[in-house]
């Protein structure tokens, strides 16, 4: 186990944020007080909160320098300044939820120590001459978003690598800055919460890994409806960011994983002016942080579905959403395939090398003699695919794309927006 005692020795940027992220990531002013204005210096910029945990955070090892002038960031040290990575800057924090939640969530024998604390301070330091953090996908998506609207973005980071959900209870707003959620309230507010444009919302590891999904949905749509009511908007857009892979072989998070997934698919699905992407088949610079290459993709693909659905512009990516399926059968080779039908899809559905992962189960589990045996394209259907069966089950059986914590994932559209993982859910058997 990696103890934080090991970065009290110099350390190059990218180590520290290896240590901090994957030792927090494995182990995972008070309402009343008057809120002071700090608005955003560009007048009419649009203002997006950026919240979650480590992926929203950021860990992307490769030092990325872009800027725009025309793309601020509301620091954690509450000023405003050009956006640059990282964005989450958590040792400048003035909310105090920030140093007490890196230490609460660190292994027992350091948890909330003077330590920790002494550490935290120590980084502090350091944060303000170089700032410590990696790449995530924040700065990417404003790039994005201005280079297609011409319109100047405010972000708000908010995250806090392997924070919990219950760390985001709304209830927790009278903590003010002692909270997660209260912090976060508070710096909307302090920006005007008129102008806020979206909530981006990257979380769920740390349940899926703790194996606690089972409020997990309705403490998302709670906080959802929280932070629409907090900005007076009740139908402000909400993107989420599907939790990806984490390479690790355990039978209990394989399915715990599975269970985030399919509620982020599901809350995207059911309810109004929420809209979700995956990074799941981003590649990854440790056991689950998606790499600075992958960020600025996944930057990119939050964008595309802002430039839709929020800022209403045509030709950029949709929601992809499994719309059908049904029972084939192959006219040359006799075999049956299950034909899956998505929308949303841009151009056509592709893969770099043979289409990835699905999976057939039947009681619940996998079997040899009921496999997905390969996967095709559709030739007829651009939004389409063929999965080949060795046979058909002749009891019920479910069918996850993106099985397990680490699967194989590589399908997009034209505009590399990808097909999200889902399940298990039924399938016909005839």
């Amino acid at each position: 186990m990696l103890m934080l005692k090991r970065i009290l020795v110099p350390l190059k940027s990218f180590e520290i944020i290896f240590v901090l992220m994957l030792t927090v990531f494995i182990n995972t002013i008070c309402s009343g007080q008057e809120i002071k204005k700090n608005p955003c210096p560009i007048d009419n910029a649009d203002i997006w909160v950026l919240a979650g945990q480590s992926q929203m955070a950021g860990a992307g090892r490769i030092p990325d320098t872009t800027s725009n002038p025309n793309i601020m960031m509301l620091n954690m040290d509450d000023k405003w300044m050009i956006a640059k990575n990282p964005l989450h800057r958590i040792f400048e924090a003035t909310a105090p939820a920030y140093e007490n939640g890196f230490c609460d969530l660190l292994p027992d024998s350091l948890k909330n120590s003077e330590q920790a604390h002494t550490q935290f301070k120590l980084l502090a330091q350091i944060s303000k001459q170089n700032p410590v953090g990696g790449v995530g996908p924040g700065l990417y998506f404003a790039k994005h978003i201005f280079e297609n609207t011409g319109r100047s973005i405010g972000l708000i980071p908010c995250a806090l690598g392997g924070s919990r959900m219950d760390q985001w209870y709304p209830e927790l707003k009278s903590e003010g800055g002692n909270s997660l959620y209260g912090a976060m309230i508070n710096r909307i507010h302090s920006v005007g919460k008129e102008k806020i444009k979206g909530f981006i919302w990257s979380q769920g590891e740390s349940e899926a890994m703790k194996l606690k999904t089972d409020e997990y949905e309705a403490d998302l749509l709670r906080l959802i409806e929280a932070v629409r009511e907090e900005v007076d908007n009740p139908e402000l857009p909400v993107i989420l960011v599907q939790i990806g892979r984490f390479i690790k072989y355990d039978e209990k998070q394989d399915r715990t994983w599975e269970e985030i997934r399919e509620i982020q698919r599901r809350v995207a699905h059911n309810t109004k002016n929420v809209y979700m992407i995956t990074g799941i088949d981003l590649p990854l610079d440790d056991c689950a942080h998606i790499s600075t290459d992958g960020q600025k993709r996944l930057g990119k693909r939050l964008a595309e579905i802002a430039l839709t659905y929020v800022y209403k512009q045509t030709g950029h990516a949709k929601q992809i959403e499994l719309e059908s399926i049904k029972m084939c059968k192959d006219e040359k080779s006799g075999s049956n395939y299950l034909k899956l039908h998505y929308s949303g899809v841009y151009g056509k559905l592709s893969a770099p090398g043979s289409p990835g992962q699905f999976e057939l189960r039947v009681d619940g589990e996998p079997h040899i003699e009921w496999v997905v045996a390969k996967v095709e394209f559709d030739p007829e259907d651009d939004a389409g695919l063929k999965l080949f069966l060795s046979m058909v089950p002749t009891t019920p059986a479910t069918l996850v794309c993106g099985s397990g914590t680490n699967p194989y994932m590589n399908i997009t559209d034209s505009l590399d927006n990808p097909i999200p993982a889902f399940g298990p859910i039924d399938i016909p058997l005839k």
